[in-house]
């Protein structure tokens, strides 16, 4: 079976982003949020200028919101890999301890094994992404620790 289009990816993706993220602040925030990163981002990334997410809250799903052109398509799969690792990481930075302790581990296990394979094959591995996260989170335990000592 073929794996999805890149722009399907990208847009299941942001919509799982915005989904589990919303669950835990609101959803305006993580509206807002999100934009805030891809405009960032669009510095290095300059293909991140073709998807759109709509500020519009009061849609029913927040699925409707993202819009992914399809020519992000022909941007390599490394490049996009790297974007959305840069969006997943500073996504779950950003709500810092509103994001939760598995955060990433959640998105993982709401998107299907296609989109999986998919951020693979751009070399973004979700489950490598959750341990280093891990690690950070212990890392300042630690240091907060040590300083409190």
């Amino acid at each position: 079976m073929p794996l999805p289009k890149k722009s399907d990816t990208i847009k299941n993706v942001l919509r799982t982003l915005i989904s589990i993220s919303s669950r835990k602040t609101d959803l305006p925030f993580t509206i807002m949020t999100i934009e805030d990163l891809i405009k960032q981002l669009e510095q290095q990334y300059s293909f991140l200028r073709h998807i759109q997410i709509s500020d519009d809250f009061y849609k029913e799903q927040s699925g409707d919101m993202v819009s992914v052109m399809s020519d992000i398509n022909t941007v390599p799969p490394t490049e996009l890999g790297n974007a959305l690792h840069s969006i997943i990481d500073s996504m779950n930075r950003s709500l810092g301890e509103h994001a939760g302790h598995f955060f990433i581990k959640e998105i993982r296990n709401k998107l299907g094994d296609d989109y999986l394979l998919a951020m693979r094959d751009m070399g973004v591995d979700l489950g490598l992404m959750q341990l280093e996260s891990e690690i950070s989170r212990l890392e300042r335990d630690i240091t907060r620790r040590k300083n409190t000592s």
